[in-house]
């Protein structure tokens, strides 16, 4: 099964509150994935000791884009990292994505659901 990190919205995704994720992938590599996938959810990734915290499954194929819906602060897990106080590199969630939406890069947008959580 291939692994995907999570890192600082792990518990947004903990909570079933993220639903989304962008990724700068290659094309090469983002194509491998489709939807129905199944893929190991990591808190970190396995070269820094991270652990799997659940098993997240793909709604859609990965998607290649510039768009920043407004729905996708929360499917983010945006809002629920805000209502804890997370922050990433010294900044909120709210800081991240109003760059995001500013600057407008091009990214993969995997948008999956929680299927299991790992024992």
């Amino acid at each position: 099964m291939r692994i995907i990190a999570f890192a600082w919205t792990t518990p947004a995704l903990l909570a079933g509150e993220k639903t989304c994720t962008r990724r700068d992938w290659s094309p090469e590599y983002a194509r491998r994935f489709k939807a129905g996938d199944l893929l190991a959810a990591y808190d970190h990734s396995p070269r820094v000791h991270g652990h799997q915290v659940a098993t997240i499954r793909l709604t859609a194929a990965p998607e290649w884009s510039n768009k920043y819906p407004d729905d996708d602060y929360w499917n983010e897990g945006f809002d629920y990292l805000t209502t804890q106080g997370a922050k990433v590199d010294g900044i909120t969630p709210a800081a991240l994505w109003g760059s995001w939406v500013s600057e407008r890069p091009y990214q993969w947008i995997v948008r999956f659901e929680l299927a299991e959580l790992a024992r």
